[in-house]
């Protein structure tokens, strides 16, 4: 598990990443270890990985449709407050719905 003690490592290490965008994954190690936090360099390179993953994928979405950051995100909430892909998509047949006949 990443979260020991009431620390989350993978927050902590991504975090170290915001802040040290072009840090090696030992570095990272060294850097936690001041910080009481134990990791080790592959559990740093596969998230490190991950995120680099997930950024090349949004890099694309926009490059294909021009939809920006901005609208990813504004999607990934309404999910979260619909509660699922479903009825998010419900939601927004019955606003396309409401949008045809106030037209």
């Amino acid at each position: 598990m990443a979260k020991t003690n009431g620390v989350n490592k993978s927050k902590a290490i991504r975090d170290y990443f915001k802040s040290h965008k072009k840090a090696r994954p030992q570095e990272v190690v060294d850097a936690l270890a001041k910080q009481g936090i134990t990791t080790t360099a592959n559990y740093v390179s596969n998230l490190k990985a991950t995120h680099n993953k997930r950024s090349r994928a949004v890099k694309k979405v926009v490059a294909k449709g021009g939809v920006g950051v901005a609208e990813i995100k504004a999607a990934l909430v309404f999910i979260k407050l619909t509660g699922s892909v479903a009825a998010a998509n419900q939601a927004l047949r019955v606003a396309q719905e409401i949008r045809e006949i106030a037209r």
